[in-house]
């Protein structure tokens, strides 16, 4: 099955009062902007089963008996979070701007910038915690600390693996619910240096949360060290060829609904393995060593990748 219901598609869908925003919460977090994306199950929580032993279909002679199939598991129940927080402005700062609403949106479209990078990094996390809990995360041997990358293999499969939203979230077609405080009236705000003045405050809120129900979805490369050195990748510790080939087997990898996702210096470190098999006559006038995808599966950069991570512990 192929990768549907993408986070944009879901904000075009439901946020058509705030349609101009929506390149902005996406622009500095292409992981979640290509994310899949399914209504929680009950508003703030979301009920799934976590399936541990499954029984298929056989093929079996005409007449024959049928053999029984289930799936089993256990239920489980996920929290959604809170995405949000306050923005407040000066009495007298909101008058010079046209009055506290216009103020307030004229700041939204770098608070979703950076609203989609936050969400992303934590998305990232999640991951890294998750594959290490279900055994599928790998280390690259670096033991150097602060300086590492990773890389994530994700097969995005439906009721298993997914981002997870508040149907009721988008019910006013907006990216966030934005409610001014004290109804609008004016309050005491703080003025950015301890002082406490007249002014105007709003909260912005929606809920989101992520999916990770299948451990076999879902594994991690730690430990990569990109500093240079005399090994066959020209890097301290890269993954070989038929490591990260054996990354994407650890999920199945399928080119329609798998993903591989990294910083974009990882991806330009992978390139050393196209470069190393160009060939070039004197009629070539560019050395493309881009790669955008790996044995068919594509993928997909993010500077919300960390270039300093700590050493991940087996």
């Amino acid at each position: 099955m192929s990768v549907k219901n993408f986070f944009r598609e879901l904000l075009i869908a439901k946020a058509n009062k705030q349609a101009h925003l929506i390149d902005s919460i996406s622009e500095e977090a292409p992981i979640l902007e290509s994310m899949p994306m399914a209504p929680a199950s009950d508003g703030f929580q979301h009920l799934y089963e976590e399936l541990s032993d499954v029984v298929g279909a056989k093929v079996v002679d005409l007449d024959s008996e049928l053999p029984l199939i289930d799936a089993n598991g256990k239920l489980v129940s996920k929290n959604l979070s809170v995405l949000g927080g306050t923005m407040s402005v000066g009495e007298d700062k909101a008058k010079r701007m046209g009055g506290a609403p216009a103020y307030f949106n004229s700041k939204l479209p770098s608070i979703f910038r950076e609203t989609g990078a936050n969400v992303e990094k934590s998305w990232i996390q999640s991951v890294y915690d998750f594959a290490k809990v279900q055994g599928q995360q790998t280390l690259a041997g670096s033991t150097d600390a602060d300086i590492n990358y990773s890389i994530v293999a994700i097969k995005w499969v439906e009721g298993e693996t997914s981002g997870l939203y508040d149907p009721s979230g988008f019910g006013d077609g907006k990216v966030f619910d934005i409610k001014a405080l004290y109804n609008g009236a004016l309050c005491d705000v703080d003025d950015g240096n301890g002082n406490t003045i007249p002014g105007f405050k709003v909260r912005v809120k929606n809920y989101l949360g992520f999916l990770l129900a299948k451990g076999q979805n879902v594994a991690t490369i730690r430990n990569i060290n990109l500093t240079t050195a005399a090994t066959d990748s020209g890097f301290k510790n890269f993954p070989t060829e038929s490591e990260i080939d054996a990354l994407l087997d650890r999920v199945r990898r399928n080119p329609s609904n798998t993903r591989l996702y990294m910083h974009p210096k990882v991806l330009s470190a992978l390139n050393v393995y196209k470069g190393g098999a160009l060939e070039m006559t004197p009629n070539d006038m560019n050395f493309n060593r881009i790669i955008d995808h790996w044995n068919g599966v594509p993928i997909v950069t993010s500077y919300n990748f960390s270039e300093t991570e700590a050493l991940a512990t087996a």
